[in-house]
């Protein structure tokens, strides 16, 4: 056996070369010996390095980690069997105990006390070890909400570094909110043990940077920074081997505006409070008991001190001010009044401080306006919390849908930032203490997955209200008499509940309300005719309610911006729907709508001011009906008459009244499978085909995607595909053609393709051309079980800036490219194949492509791998 290369472990990499296991003689066994000194070295190296740590954690009281024990055992054992190697210099031995010690370096505590809790402190503490440690890095940031951990990880570091000695010296400076450059100066300086007699910053600056630059491989600690520091005012000079700096922040554009990489920054994040670890629980019992040794509860306490610490949702320093307010309290009512505490944000002006000063640095008016509105929401996406700020009217309604998208998403990415929001990766969540905060600020009442079965007493509706939510609870009904005196209560948001009725005389004493929301309410059959009195209103939601069937009156809701009614059973337009001349945004898709109603002919024309449309479920848009409306930036409908689809095409997208985004069906469609969001990505302009016959259609002329899914009758894509190509026409999708042939019929009766079968591509004339694929960067295909060659060689001249090719599950298919030769795509980086079963070929000569690894494929048995080749 040959050990020969690189073993890996904690924040070291040792080179390892042991002999061949046929080795023998003198040079063997002294080359066996000195690998097992080298062995024992390493070994008691880090031995002491452990033990060092225990002795500095004794001198101050702290404990170590239980399983700190276990490791130095297991670490002896390896030093005797290393040492009883020596007297038998067997090799195999020398292997096993080199293995084993790696494995063993890779369990190495790297945080050995016991008030540090979680393994993302210790991969915390590793990553600034290794920047630390990397010459090319400067400064490292560390971010994230109030009093989750970010001092006390700086803390850490700052003694581990003056315990190891890995640098010369560690400098730690306050900065706070109030800093100011004079400030500044003078606490580094105080630090370093220098004094600034100059009141003039620049001769203070000059004077130290002249001491800094004269220091070494040393750290400057700035902790709790608030806003950009231009360091070469305050005097601190960056350079290898000299000056690194480490930045302690709640604001994470700061660190980057102080030009900290993302790749050096660290985010610290509440602890882990859903899985099994417990280490919100673990570290409150630490803090609850004394000198490092946990408390222990009685079982009738512990199940109330649980519900506490859950309320504190894995924030560090709220667990720590609930334990230290709690030590030696076994009374079962001092915890259950403590809960109650908790539940009403009491926990004490440390806390709420620390917590409200994020607040309090939203220097933006608006920006904390969309704060407290986001404290109603529940964790969802960012494109339903962007879309649920455009509602609210919170965005500057004067302005475009475009810029009010664009600046939701940007007020959402400041809160992430100034850390008032956490990001998972999917979608923002505001921490419960965080919400709570807001609540105490404004008069909210939010009740968020409570499992309520009715809503509040009205006791608890006080008259200094002002917004309300008891989103994702189980409220049956809003009995009979229920009429909360709510005068100032301006947002009431019932979704997520089964609602199966709302009394006449809930809504009556609401004057101020603007924002009303009974989405997702899955029972709720028709609403009050109160609900017509309140002409305050600017958003009424009512999406995904799929019972609803009875709207009363609108016309007497002026106000309305916004209105949306999708996914409901309503069968005809609302009435008064015409009078609403502000609606901006109506969303009526997904209803029983069709045919509409004669009634309601007309009503769209009146609404001029219309910014989105989305009526997709029901072909109603008439093009004299869409001419009026010159404000339309979004648009989603369905057309089911070639007619009325290809005019629409000619005479608004292709002529001047055309939305910037548009997701136009044609055919039948399943909407729910297809139904995308505007407020992560606007421009979208895409075209959908489904179940239609095979005729010609009109393109429009600034296309980016197009789609035919679910298609049962074409056998070619002439028909959608014999307009001249838009320049912007990026991407084409084809899924489930089950008669699909050919994406070319070829045939000479085809005006579509007889320029392609008869005519060299460099002597067609732009004309004669047929160009649909002269733009495309990305083609995919899949579940088209019939067609059995997928390009022909006379369309490849026009794929030259064909990036990807994706094709999957289409069990007929035998060969990408027809005709003989070899294939140029000088832009193509991934050709996929999937689950193809018959297919053989990829092209019969050389594949000419911008990358070597461009083919991906699986589950293709008889595929001939063609050769692949660099363009």
């Amino acid at each position: 056996m040959n050990f020969d290369g690189l073993i890996n472990y904690g924040n070291n990499a040792q080179s390892i070369t042991l002999p061949e296991a046929g080795e023998r003689g003198v040079s063997g066994s002294s080359h066996v010996l000195e690998q097992l000194n080298e062995l024992v070295c390493d070994l008691t190296r880090e031995e002491e390095d452990i033990k060092g740590q225990l002795q500095w954690l004794e001198s101050r009281g702290k404990k170590p980690k239980s399983q700190v024990d276990h490791w130095l055992n297991k670490l002896q054992d390896l030093k005797t069997r290393a040492d009883h190697s020596m007297q038998q210099l067997g090799s195999m031995e020398i292997q096993d105990l080199i293995i084993e010690k790696a494995c063993h370096m890779r369990k190495k505590p790297l945080v050995v006390s016991n008030e540090f809790v979680g393994e993302d402190f210790e991969e915390n503490v590793d990553k600034i070890w290794k920047l630390l440690g990397d010459d090319e890095v400067l400064i490292i940031g560390i971010h994230g909400m109030g009093g989750v951990g970010k001092t006390f990880l700086a803390t850490y570091m700052e003694n581990e570094i003056k315990r190891k000695k890995s640098f010369k010296h560690v400098f730690w400076v306050t900065v706070s909110h109030d800093f100011t450059i004079f400030k500044l100066q003078h606490r580094i300086a105080e630090t370093m043990g220098l004094k600034l007699y100059r009141d003039d910053e620049r001769s203070r600056a000059t004077i130290l940077a002249s001491e800094l630059e004269k220091i070494e491989k040393s750290v400057l600690i700035l902790d709790d920074v608030w806003k950009y520091i231009d360091l070469e005012k305050v005097g601190i000079p960056l350079k290898m081997n000299g000056i690194k700096l480490i930045i302690t922040s709640r604001l994470k554009h700061v660190c980057q505006q102080m030009d900290c990489l993302q790749k050096d920054m660290i985010t610290v994040y509440p602890l882990d409070v859903i899985d099994e670890k417990d280490l919100d629980w673990k570290l409150f019992l630490l803090k609850l008991g004394h000198h490092g040794i946990p408390a222990t509860l009685s079982p009738k306490v512990e199940e109330v001190a649980r519900s506490v610490v859950k309320k504190c949702d894995g924030l560090p320093v709220a667990i720590s001010v609930m334990a230290r307010s709690m030590k030696e309290q076994d009374d079962i009512h001092w915890w259950k009044h403590a809960l109650n505490k908790v539940e009403n944000f009491e926990m004490g002006e440390e806390v709420k401080t620390v917590l409200k000063r994020s607040y309090d640095n939203l220097n933006d008016k608006d920006l904390q306006k969309c704060f407290l509105y986001c404290a109603l929401l529940p964790y969802d996406n960012k494109g339903n919390w962007v879309q649920k700020l455009v509602e609210r009217g919170l965005l500057n309604g004067k302005r475009s849908f475009e810029e009010m998208i664009y600046e939701g998403n940007v007020m959402v990415d400041k809160l992430i930032n100034h850390s008032l929001l956490l990001w998972d990766g999917w979608g923002p969540r505001m921490h419960d203490l965080v919400k709570n905060m807001a609540c105490d600020i404004m008069k909210y009442m939010v009740k968020i997955n409570k499992k309520l079965k009715k809503i509040p007493d009205m006791g608890e509706w006080r008259d200094d209200l002002e917004a309300v939510s008891l989103v994702w609870n189980k409220i049956e009904e809003i009995q009979e008499g229920a009429s909360p005196e709510c005068p100032r209560l301006s947002t009431l948001i019932l979704s997520h509940n089964p609602i199966a009725h709302i009394s006449d005389s809930f809504f009556t004493r609401m004057n101020a309300l603007t924002v009303l929301d009974l989405s997702n309410n899955t029972k709720l059959i028709s609403l009050p005719n109160s609900l017509s009195n309140l002409r305050s209103l600017i958003s009424l939601v009512l999406e995904k309610c799929p019972k609803l069937k009875n709207i009363p009156p609108l016309e007497k809701l002026q106000a309305l911006s916004t209105l949306v009614i999708s996914c409901c059973s309503i069968d005809q337009v609302p009435q008064g729907l015409e009078n609403l001349i502000n609606l901006k945004w109506l969303d009526l898709s997904q209803n029983r709508l069709i045919p509409l109603p004669v009634a309601a002919e007309g009503v769209l024309s009146h609404l001029t001011n219309l910014q989105l449309l989305d009526l997709c479920g029901w072909s109603i848009i008439k093009v004299e009906d869409a001419k009026e409306m010159t404000m339309l930036e979004c648009f989603r409908g369905e057309f089911l008459d070639r007619d009325n689809y290809n005019h629409y095409v000619q005479q608004i997208l292709n002529n001047g009244y055309r939305p910037k985004t548009y997701d136009i069906y044609f055919g039948m469609h399943n909407y729910y499978l297809y139904k995308r969001g505007i407020f992560q990505e606007f421009n979208l302009r895409s075209l959908w085909f489904a179940d239609c016959t095979e005729k010609p259609y009109l393109l429009p002329r600034d296309l980016v995607e197009l789609t035919v899914c679910h298609n049962y009758q074409w056998k070619y894509l002439c028909a959608a595909l014999s307009s001249k190509d838009p320049p912007s026409f990026k991407n084409i999708s084809i899924k489930t053609c089950t008669k699909l042939k050919r994406l070319f019929c070829l045939s000479n009766a085809c005006s579509a393709c007889t320029c392609i079968q008869t005519t060299p591509f460099h002597m067609l004339t732009p004309q004669t051309r047929t160009e649909v694929f002269r733009h495309l960067l990305h083609f995919k295909i899949s579940y088209c079980d019939k067609i059995e060659t997928l390009l022909t060689s006379e369309l490849v001249p026009s794929l030259t800036k064909l990036v990807t090719i994706q094709v999957e599950n289409c069990i007929s298919l035998k060969e990408i490219f027809a005709g003989g030769g070899s294939i140029r795509l000088p832009k193509l980086t991934a050709l996929t194949l999937r689950n193809l079963p018959q297919l053989q070929t990829v092209c019969n000569g050389d594949l000419f492509c911008a990358s070597l690894d461009a083919l991906n494929q699986a589950d293709c048995p008889n595929l001939r791998l063609p050769k692949i080749k660099l363009v």
